[in-house]
């Protein structure tokens, strides 16, 4: 299986299709500052709205949100600026999803006008592109292409305004060359990425590394594999490595480097450059030993061992990846996964080892 697509497994965020995640952590945005008197009703409705769309029951989530918010405590504070977009944005979510799902093609209709008003009340950046993405979805649904094209782009330029944090980037390159491809305009495509490209080059210039920076070069290296410009996507993997080279002898990794590493050695592999795929390999291992050593709980650690084992395995090394795999089984005795893992790491080693011989 694919490095990557195994690392992403264990990432904490978990983004949806549409961009749900805009919302993930909107609950306290949807009940604003009021006074104690507020309606036991809508507390109710927005609990059970909210239940309903965590299991895909869309059609009686945007029930629920529509009553709730009908009823909606008025705020009296400026900080709640967050509150109605947001709620105008869920609402559009599940009509979005409901016309997706269930093939009702006049959830759309619904949808564009949830997402509009929503925009309208939107004052914040983070919520304008959020908002924007969503948008430039429904419209890209509805064959809008051309109006699809023009919310991405604006979601970009919000993206490199604001630094290049912002977790729908990898999306929104793939949207955009989607829009760009349906419209006949294939040749916008390494354009606007060359422009995107630029942007970065100028944040690359201070030398700081930081994950959204790293992201960014990371998913516009992925975008360019996949328009096959080899050469662009080999120059965007080598900033990406002297970036996270800078991490790695500063010492202070950031939470999830050895993803961005993974990453990397990824897009190596995809351009057939073994060496430094496993150059990248060979520096993903120390930092997977400090984080044994650390007091500090890691997300997924058993799991990033296990990787980096078939990684090596990807490489032919079975060397390497069976002292990965030793050290997993070593350390880790007791994690729930051990027995699924022991029993296909061996099968790993045992096809690993027939290839070798069959060389």
């Amino acid at each position: 299986m694919n490095i990557l697509i195994k690392v992403l497994r264990i990432s904490i965020f978990s983004v949806l299709t549409l961009g749900l995640s805009g919302c993930g952590c909107l609950s306290e945005c949807l009940f604003p500052y009021t006074p104690n008197t507020v309606p036991n009703l809508y507390a109710e409705l927005h609990a059970e709205a909210e239940s309903l769309l965590y299991n895909s029951e869309y059609r009686a989530a945007v029930e629920k949100y529509e009553e709730a918010f009908k009823i909606r405590p008025r705020s009296t504070k400026v900080i709640d600026v967050s509150y109605l977009p947001l709620f105008r944005y869920r609402i559009a979510f599940c009509y979005a999803q409901l016309a997706e799902v269930e093939g009702d093609i006049s959830a759309y209709t619904k949808a564009e006008t949830a997402i509009r008003e929503s925009y309208q009340t939107a004052t914040l950046q983070t919520n304008q592109a959020d908002i924007l993405y969503l948008w430039g979805y429904i419209l890209f649904k509805q064959g809008r292409y051309a109006e699809a094209r023009a919310k991405y782009e604006v979601v970009l330029e919000i993206l490199l305004q604001r630094g290049f944090v912002y977790r729908h980037f990898e999306d929104t390159l793939s949207n955009l060359e989607k829009t760009y491809s349906e419209l006949g305009e294939e040749a916008a495509v390494p354009q606007a990425f060359r422009q995107l490209e630029e942007r970065l080059e100028i944040a690359l210039k201070n030398r700081v590394s930081t994950p959204s920076l790293e992201e960014a070069l990371s998913n516009l290296g992925r975008a360019y594999l996949e328009l096959g410009d080899k050469t662009a996507a080999r120059r965007s993997l080598e900033q990406l490595e002297e970036l996270l080279e800078i991490t790695l002898q500063s010492g202070a990794y950031t939470r999830f480097i050895e993803c961005a590493l993974y990453a990397l050695a990824e897009g190596y592999l995809e351009l057939s450059d073994v060496n430094a795929a496993r150059r990248i390999f060979e520096r993903v291992e120390p930092v997977l030993e400090s984080a044994l050593q650390s007091e500090v709980r890691v997300t997924g650690l058993t799991f990033k061992w296990y990787v980096l084992g078939e990684g090596y395995l990807e490489l032919g090394d079975i060397n390497a990846a069976r002292r990965v795999y030793r050290q997993l089984l070593k350390n880790f005795p007791d994690s729930y996964l051990h027995s699924s893992f022991k029993d296909e790491i061996e099968e790993h080693l045992h096809e690993q080892q027939q290839l070798n011989e069959e060389k």
